[in-house]
């Protein structure tokens, strides 16, 4: 269980940064505007998650051998990671609308 962790954090760690980018963009829109914008980052948040899925996939379908060939298969590894993601943003979310 600990290895495949490993293995889907190796795979999310390249494009960690712009989903983390666009994450950030999004909370601190929700900061600025809270509930009246949810419905636009959420969409926003998805539509950025199918434009790195589209980029990642294209450049660097080569790379899934390597996942293949340690027992992952590509929708394991999109479903976790952007699940992952998802669930950052979601949380962020929820911590934010609580803090203020």
């Amino acid at each position: 269980m600990i290895k495949q962790l490993q293995i889907f954090w190796l795979f999310y760690k390249s494009f960690a940064v712009a989903s983390l980018f666009f994450t950030l963009c999004c909370i601190s829109l929700f900061w600025k505007y809270e509930f009246s914008v949810f419905s636009g980052i959420f969409w926003f948040k998805f539509f950025t998650g199918m434009i790195i899925y589209y980029f990642v996939n294209d450049f660097r379908k080569k790379e899934y051998y390597f996942y293949y060939n340690l027992g992952i298969s590509k929708r394991q590894l999109w479903v976790t990671t952007l699940g992952f993601d998802f669930s950052v943003f979601i949380l962020s979310i929820i911590l934010i609308s609580n803090v203020k």
